[in-house]
């Protein structure tokens, strides 16, 4: 009787196990299948996108959208922002409707790529820093006016000697006949708009390596020096002028200082402005 009575047990024991096995296995089955139509929102081409093409453009154009895709369908490597690949470009087609993927993107340095320059122009690049780039808010393919600031040659010079006015009219009344004295054409700093309308045709940063003549650690006994090199990175943007304007840019970059100021994206009416200097800087 006690036997029976265990044996029955036992059965009950092994038929609640194999229960409770097949119970999990189809549960599992089933969250796999569920798993599989999981929906998740990836970004896709809208449109076919070719090689070279820079993702600011794509935004712009909104060239890609998020849209749902089955789990099982994710492709690796898939993206759901191109907020840290807005200065890259594609380094191949993508067709309409495929994955967005990170294998997609690569930076325009690395292929060499040449900026797609319009015809007659040239492509100049600049140094800029956050408050000449306008706070970074310079994208590529926006439109920007290119404002410079010059000062009389004798006022720049006393700038970096220190000498007075005085003492530098002193010095060049000395130094030259006055015949032969030269008329500078800038009597007064002047800031003026340059160039109108401009098209920015990229964006990126350039390394730049400095020499520095660094004391040895003898200098206090001798004059020897050794050569410190430091490596800084430069924010730079290029930008599509005709072989007139690139002049006007060089020399005022050189010789100057200049600005960028954004503009709409269809420009702005070009205006003959006379500048500002500090005659006129309170008038309309």
């Amino acid at each position: 009787m006690k036997l029976r009575v265990i044996l029955m047990i036992v059965a009950i024991l092994i038929a609640g196990v194999a229960v409770f096995g097949v119970v999990s296995y189809i549960s599992n089955i089933r969250l796999a299948a569920e798993k599989e139509v999981e929906k998740i929102e990836v970004l896709v081409a809208v449109n076919n996108i070719p090689k070279d093409a820079f993702v600011s453009e794509l935004l712009i154009s909104k060239s890609v959208e998020l849209q749902a895709i089955p789990r099982k369908y994710i492709a690796d490597n898939v993206l759901t922002t191109l907020d840290n690949y807005k200065e890259y470009v594609t380094i191949s087609p993508i067709s309409k409707g495929e994955q967005i993927t990170s294998t997609k993107f690569v930076k325009p340095e690395q292929v060499g790529m040449a900026f797609n320059i319009p015809a007659d122009m040239v492509a100049i690049s600049i140094p800029v820093d956050e408050v000449v780039g306008v706070s970074n808010l310079i994208s590529i393919g926006d439109m920007v006016n290119v404002i410079a600031t010059f000062k009389p040659e004798k006022e720049e010079e006393e700038a970096a000697t220190g000498t007075t006015a005085e003492t530098a009219e002193t010095a060049a009344a000395q130094a030259v006949e006055p015949e032969e004295e030269l008329v500078s054409e800038i009597k007064e700093p002047i800031t003026k708009t340059l160039l109108w309308n401009v098209q920015v045709l990229f964006i990126g940063t350039r390394e730049i390596t400095i020499e520095e003549q660094k004391p040895t650690e003898e200098k206090i006994l001798s004059t020897q020096t050794e050569k410190e090199k430091t490596t800084i990175k430069v924010r730079t943007v290029t930008l599509a002028l005709t072989p007139e304007d690139s002049e006007k840019l060089v020399f005022s970059e050189e010789m100057g200082l200049v600005w960028l100021a954004l503009v709409p994206s269809e420009g702005v009416a070009v205006k003959d402005t006379a500048g500002r200097t500090y005659i006129n800087i309170f008038e309309d």
